[in-house]
């Protein structure tokens, strides 16, 4: 799992900065552009390992996104959001959990924007991926985490939903 881990976060490393130098070789070197890539653990407690992997590129504008590896230490398995459930039943679970913040979030503070697919069909959150990032609160509750851009303006940031355990408790494994 380490192993993998240390591989994947190097392929991951190489293929941005490749693609940073690619872009720097377009722009004659005049373009005004940075890429950083930093990580974080998590988690390390008895359960799980988990490294969170930030990618922060500039140019014009600036994207981020972020790259999670969760250790299951009971097994030492790399874990997925899906191999934590019994059933697909927990992406609508979570998905309405989601949209019910949305709207909480955005009826009480009308500075906030999240692309929810109630004003907008065509483009904006409709359901988590089976596979979305993820990582778990201290207080032992899934958070679902988005990239930049991904259900809301880019000012907002990488938006997290924080999910009670009560609301997908029985759609998880043993």
């Amino acid at each position: 799992s380490v192993k993998f881990i240390n591989l994947s976060v190097e392929e991951l490393t190489d293929t941005l900065i490749e693609q940073f130098n690619k872009d720097m070789d377009v722009s004659g070197k005049k373009g005004h552009s940075a890429l950083n890539i930093d990580y974080k653990v998590i988690a390390n407690n008895d359960t799980w390992f988990t490294l969170r992997i930030s990618v922060n590129e500039i140019a014009a504008s600036s994207n981020t996104y972020y790259e999670f590896y969760h250790i299951d230490k009971a097994n030492g398995h790399i874990a997925q959001l899906s191999n934590l459930f019994t059933s697909s039943d927990y992406v609508k679970v979570i998905s309405d959990n989601i949209h019910a913040q949305i709207s909480k979030q955005m009826e009480d503070d009308s500075s906030l924007i999240y692309w929810d697919n109630a004003e907008s069909p065509e483009k904006g959150f409709h359901n988590i991926d089976r596979n979305q990032n993820f990582y778990f609160s201290q207080e032992g509750n899934l958070v679902i985490v988005f990239d930049k851009y991904e259900v809301a303006p880019g000012y907002m940031g990488c938006p997290e939903f924080e999910i009670p355990r009560s609301i997908y408790s029985d759609y998880l494994k043993n």
